[in-house]
């Protein structure tokens, strides 16, 4: 509407053009409409003519259509030209554009007769146009005399009211047009009558399903309906005229929505004393009253919330007008604001506290004066006066309205109360709400507190909530911001707390400071407690700005830190729910006034929150908490929560069982345990017993039983950290429970197993300097190694071996030959074939790997001062080479089952593992210069002068008196230097399996490996020696610009390739990257393919053929090492196919002594025999035909080592691969035939035989397809052996055949009965 305002035209004279528009297209769709009738009936209809009453019919509509040739001439014109518009723009776009420009332009400031053209001259045309008007769903045709009568007012009308019918946004721009029509003062007195009169019989119609009395009466005098619905007109409406002519279909639920928008729109724009000045039209708004409160209260409405939002709007503004126009004088009014006497008012400086108090008395009698007086126009509008039933039939209408289930519905009536509430006395604006406060029950649903509080938000805003009922009203706001009811494994209540938060805006701009003080304490804990706790963002944020409103309207003297509040808890970071809970909650608890409220709404709240997400975070922001005040929390808090542990609701006894644990740990961490005034002895002794208490009362058992398990881990953790006293029974009840948490199937509660059990061992059973008693390193250490060794269950081996990583160093390395056990035992789990009850399990590999990890942290490397004193042996030199080689070996596991590739599971740990382990080398190896701005690499020095420089050469990378402080190394007995760790071979090991896994076509891995690869490359500490070619790997990889994504196939391919000239990494990347090319993954083959293809074009312009080379014996390689593995093979074999197809290895194909086509015929030759997969197949067939080159000169060459196989293809015992090959033959020779071979008549008959053949027939026992191959082989020349001629299909499924058994039928049994 705005840019129909601004763009088109205002002017007198366009106001009927665009009637004469939006008619044509109006006609043009009856058109259309008739059109497909008529087809419809042509066609369903049989083939004879009709009857003489049809042709009769037929002849009166031909008729009314078109009466001479001038209309015929000036409607082709006109239809033409609409057509042309039609076709630039939809329909429905033109019609809203017109409508909407018609209601502007008929805004004309006089009246509309002296601008109808009809009223001056008769007919305008030679006769004038039918006009075809539609209501609803159903034309109406009128007579060409009634259409000659039709003024201009009369034809926009009826123009407009065709429209109220429709689906879209035409129906609101045809009901805006009739309200600015209708609410024009000439039109007021004349025409509103008779469309109200026509909109009560279209709602009666709409509710009853028949018409009016007189209706029908009309349409059919001879027969007389008599209705009895309590909804029939009496008869003074009988002499009432219709504006607008009845439909002759029932009313659709769109018409009616029409009816009602523009009712509602007419009754807002129109004025009072018009709309009820006279009997007659008061009685047709009565009419129209009844009907649509029967239609509100009727079935019909039900599915449709814009109707019932359109009925209340109606209410609203029906009720209105039986009112006087008036601003009650009773409302509370503010008076004067200002923003910065608010803030004055929070200063902290003395100097200010007398104009502070000034200002303060000053809007306290500004507030006084606004108040008390009164307008002098309506001086006497506080007394009472006779409200009209219709005002409260209106009223209880929108009531009902709050608890609707749509929320515009709820909107929609709370806008509604607030308007007729200011218009009402005091008292009964009081009783409304009541109304509303009762709706604020228990027993009501979220919907009822939802619209309550959009209610009173609009009463405050307006000033009808006194400030005398706050006492009342902010009770029930506090509950509603923390509404939230559980319904089964969900609450309801969100749109409730952010309707309360806005009603808390709405108090903030409505009041006085001095009005809300007494409220202010509630309102802002509630507001503070929601913006920093509640599950939702938008309710957080809606609290935070509720909040920010009120500090700024009411002061930071009544909000407490409210500015300092602000700044730490704003829009974006209360965007993060985590950090919400666990840093800006800590940060706002400090204040005084919010502590006790956060501890205690923690607790008892969130605590038993329906979100197990919300539970964790409340129990971990409790513990952060609880530190500020650890004795109320000790005295207050714990008492309760150790008493709801066992609970009968799982929400209430896993919520509390999480807050003793992480409140027990809050008060560990500040060595608070052993004070008996904190945490008594008996306190003491229930937090010992509560696991063993629950495992007694079988909680574990049931639904929620696996729940109960993780938080008893986290709870024994939490007493391992607190250092809670055990006895040495307890402290092996525990060990006895985390045991058997560890072979549970549940993988999070396996790791929540493993980290109590390290906080257990960990703080008890002590190990003497002679290390672990025998019975305790039995009891731990061995039996979990015998588990992962000998078990059968998958659950066991994947807990025990996550724990094998948890124990503490004391019980790992108490000696060499403990931590080789434990290396051993990890090193053979984490094996790619390693098997658990005769299958391969991918999660016990991965466990294993991240247990050789942390026992390699654990136990650590170098010396470690503060283990000097007890007995635990670091890793030596040969230990460190096991578990790289064990690591290396993980990052080749590519085992897969039903979930896809499981292998990458443990190569991303590995891949973890590597680079911890790497920095954990470097830091132990003292004899190189890994911590220096340079580069071991870079040295011109021997790898002997590198892992053993001169003294000289290490005193330049030490400080400048290590003189005085080093001594020069010394050898050891075998000659070699010690406290060496890591050396170029490793570095070019890890460098190379990382590489190689950048190339990979899962995005994770991807990631894993970049990120892998930027912290070794970039981080100075340690730096990594031994780089080859370090400066080029980073610049390569754009390692100095951080935060990449490498799971984003785009961008890290073309980064990759560009690192694969260095010749030690060629491999590994071109390794890697080939599965990434023939992989399904469309964006990963596209992106890899083409930034391998462009580094071979590459290579090819500037003749690097070597580099070329290297790449075939890494693909002849490829063959070699993963013979028969089809996951490796056939992405090969697709990369191969690919390259050949572009002709990308012609360099290789035409290389002297052709060693590269021998080696991969001879590849392919050995993959197709024995070959069980069909894909494979296919795919050596397609790489073998496209060794056929006819432009390069040794295509004679490939034909004699190609065709035979090609040949030997034909008769696979697999149909469809041969069928596939005879296919591809054929394609090849009609291409490249001609080039060749030179026989050109026996190159027809064989292309003739390949199509005419079946060749993927099941069996061939009578040799056709041999005879049929071998004649293909002798018209190409194609030499074959009397054994090759001689094999037939389905001779090797008759010989493997087994003999049936003679009792594998039904029928043997009976026969043997």
């Amino acid at each position: 509407r705005k840019y129909i305002q601004r763009l088109m035209p205002h002017e007198v004279a366009d106001v009927e053009p665009v009637l004469v528009v939006l008619r044509w297209f109006g006609w043009l769709e009856n058109q259309q409409r008739a059109a497909s009738t008529s087809t419809r009936t042509s066609t369903s209809g049989s083939g004879g003519g009709g009857s003489e009453e049809e042709e009769s019919d037929r002849g009166n509509n031909g008729r009314q259509i078109v009466t001479n040739n001038a209309i015929r001439q000036f409607q082709k014109k006109q239809r033409e030209q609409i057509e042309t518009t039609v076709a630039e723009a939809h329909n429905w776009e033109s019609v809203y554009s017109l409508l909407t420009w018609l209601g502007i332009v008929s805004l004309v400031p006089f009246d509309l007769n002296t601008i109808d053209s009809s009223l001056e001259e008769e007919q305008q045309y030679p006769q004038q146009l039918q006009c075809t008007t539609t209501a609803g769903d159903k034309v109406v045709s009128e007579t060409n005399a009634t259409a000659k009568k039709k003024t201009l007012v009369q034809s926009i009308l009826s123009t407009s009211a065709s429209h109220l019918g429709d689906y879209g946004a035409t129906r609101e721009a045809a009901a805006a047009c009739l309200a600015s029509l209708l609410s024009r003062p000439d039109l007021e007195h004349s025409e509103l009558e008779g469309f109200v009169n026509w909109s009560a019989r279209i709602l009666y119609w709409f509710r009853t399903g028949h018409r009016w009395e007189e209706d029908a009466a009309d349409n059919n005098n001879n027969n007389n309906n008599n209705n009895s619905d309590n909804g029939t007109p009496g008869q003074t409406t009988s002499t009432t005229s219709l504006l607008l002519p009845m439909p002759n279909e029932p009313p659709s639920i769109f018409l009616v929505m029409g009816i009602l928008q523009t009712l509602a729109a007419i009754f807002k724009t129109g004025h009072r004393s018009n709309l009820l000045s006279t009997q007659q039209k008061l009685h047709g708004i009565e009419v129209l009253w009844e009907q649509s409160i029967l239609v509100a209260e009727g079935p019909a409405v039900g599915g449709s919330m814009i109707l019932r939002k359109l009925l209340v709007k109606l209410f609203a503004r029906i009720g209105c007008a039986y009112l006087p126009p008036r601003v009650a004088t009773w409302r509370y009014q503010r008076g004067k604001r200002s923003l910065v006497e608010n803030l004055l008012k929070g200063d902290g400086d003395g100097a200010s506290d007398s104009s502070a108090a000034n200002i303060e008395s000053k809007a306290k009698k500004c507030d006084t004066a606004n108040n008390t007086k009164s307008d002098p126009i309506n001086r006497n509008d506080d007394n009472l006066f006779p409200i009209p039933d219709q005002v409260e039939d209106a009223m209880d209408q929108l009531l009902r309205s709050l608890t609707d289930s749509a929320t515009i519905v709820r909107w929609s009536a709370a806008k509604g109360i607030g308007r007729l509430a200011e218009r009402l006395p005091a008292i009964c604006a009081d009783d409304v709400l009541d109304a509303i406060l009762q709706i604020c029950s228990d027993a009501e649903r979220d919907k009822a507190w939802h619209g309550a509080c959009l209610a009173l938000a609009e009463l405050a805003r307006r000033g009808l909530l006194l400030p005398e009922r706050l006492v009342e009203v902010v009770p029930i706001v506090v509950r509603a911001i923390g509404y939230d009811v559980r319904r089964g494994q969900h609450s309801v209540g969100t749109h409730v707390r952010d309707a309360a938060c806005y009603t808390c805006w709405a108090f903030a701009r409505a009041y006085a400071p001095s009005v809300l003080r007494p409220h202010v304490k509630d309102l802002s804990v509630a507001l503070v407690l929601a913006s920093l706790f509640d599950r939702e963002v938008n309710c957080r944020r809606a609290a935070s700005a509720a909040f920010q409103e009120s500090v700024g309207r009411q002061g930071a003297d009544n909000f407490k830190h409210g500015i300092a509040i602000l700044t730490t808890a704003d829009y974006y970071s209360l965007g993060n729910r985590s950090d919400a809970f666990l840093n800006l909650a800590l940060d706002i608890a400090k204040f005084e006034e919010y502590q006790t409220p956060i501890i205690r709404y923690l607790a008892d709240i969130k605590l038993i929150h329906w979100d197990i997400e919300i539970r964790t975070l409340a129990s971990k922001s409790l513990s952060r908490v609880s530190k500020l005040n650890p004795c109320y929390s000790a005295s207050n808090v714990l008492p309760n929560l150790l008493d709801q542990c066992f609970h009968d609701d799982l929400v209430v006894r896993h919520g509390s069982l999480l807050g003793v644990a992480e409140s027990v740990l809050a008060l560990g961490e500040e060595n608070l345990v052993q004070q008996s005034e904190v945490l008594n002895d008996k306190t003491k002794s229930l937090i010992a017993e509560l696991v063993p208490s629950i495992e007694k009362a079988r909680l574990y058992r049931g639904r929620g039983g696996e729940t109960m398990r993780s938080a008893s881990c986290r709870m024994i953790e939490c007493i391992s950290l607190a250092c809670i006293p055990l006895t040495v029974k307890q402290q092996v009840r525990l060990l006895d429970s985390v045991d058997a948490c560890l072979v549970h199937p549940n993988e999070n509660i396996q790791k929540s197993a493993a980290l109590a059990l390290n906080a257990l061992l960990a703080h008890y059973f002590p190990v003497s300097n002679k290390g672990p008693s025998s019975r305790l390193q039995n009891r731990v250490v061995d039996k979990y190694i015998s588990i992962v060794r000998t078990e059968d269950n998958p659950a066991a081996t994947r807990g025990f071996s996550l724990a094998l990583g948890y124990i503490p160093a004391k019980l790992l390395a108490p000696s060499n030959q403990v931590l080789d056990s434990v290396l051993n035992c990890l090193c053979d789990a984490s094996r790619r074939d390693s098997v658990v009850g005769g299958e391969g399990d991918a999660e016990t590999r991965r466990n294993a790997v991240i247990s050789l990890v942390n026992v390699c942290k654990t136990v650590g490397i170098k010396e470690n001062p503060s283990l000097l004193t007890s007995p635990i042996c670091r890793l030596s030199r040969n230990q460190i080479d096991a578990v790289f080689k064990s690591l290396l070996e993980s990052m080749e596991d590519y085992n897969t089952d039903r979930r896809g590739d499981v292998g990458s599971w443990s190569r991303i740990a590995a891949m973890d593992g590597l680079e911890s382990l790497t920095n954990l080398s470097i830091e132990a190896s003292t004899t190189f210069p890994h911590s220096s701005g340079r580069s071991a690499s870079s040295l011109d020095h021997s790898t002997e002068e590198i892992l053993a420089p001169s003294f000289e050469k290490r005193l330049e990378f030490t400080v400048p008196d290590a003189a005085t402080k080093v001594q020069p190394p010394s050898k050891k007995k075998d000659g070699k230097y010690g406290n060496v760790f890591f050396d170029e071979q490793l570095c070019c090991s890890v460098l190379s399996a990382l590489l190689k896994q950048l190339g990979e076509k899962l995005d994770a891995v991807r990631c894993k490996a970049g990120e892998c690869l930027e912290r070794l490359l970039t981080n100075d500490a340690p730096k990594v020696p031994f780089v080859s070619h370090r400066h080029i790997l980073v610049q390569a990889l754009g390692l100095n610009e951080r935060g990449k994504n490498w799971a984003d196939p785009a961008l890290s391919f073309p980064l990759l390739m560009k690192a694969v000239n260095i010749d030690d990494f060629t491999q590994p990347i071109l390794s890697g990257i080939v599965v990434s090319v023939g992989g399904l993954t469309e964006s990963v083959s596209k992106s890899s393919s083409a930034s391998l293809f462009e580094w071979i074009k590459g290579l090819r312009a500037a003749k690097a053929t070597s580099k070329i080379f290297r790449m075939g014996e890494v693909f002849l390689g490829l063959f070699h090492q993963y013979k028969r593995n089809g996951r490796v093979l056939l992405p090969l074999l697709t990369t191969l196919d690919k390259l050949l197809s572009h002709g990308l290895l012609d360099e290789l194909l035409c290389a002297q002594n052709d060693i590269f086509l021998s080696s991969l015929m001879s590849c392919l030759v050995s993959e197709a025999k024995c070959c069980s997969d069909v894909k494979r197949l296919l795919a050596i067939v397609g790489v073998s035909l496209n060794l056929l080159q006819p432009h390069l000169e040794t295509v004679s060459i490939m034909q004699q080592k190609v065709l035979p196989f090609i040949m030997s293809m034909l008769l696979n015992p697999y149909p469809r691969v041969r069928r596939y090959t005879a296919e591809q033959l054929y394609v090849k020779l009609a291409e490249d035939g001609d080039t060749m071979f030179d026989a050109h008549q026996c190159l027809e008959e064989a292309n003739q035989l390949l199509l005419s053949v079946v060749w993927h027939v099941e069996c061939d026992p009578r040799g056709r397809l041999s005879d049929s191959r071998n004649r293909v082989a002798d018209l190409l020349g194609i030499p074959l052996t009397s054994e090759q001629r001689s094999v037939k299909i389905g001779k090797r499924d008759s010989l493997q055949s087994t003999p049936k058994d003679e009792f594998e039928s039904y029928s043997s049994l009976v026969n043997n009965a």
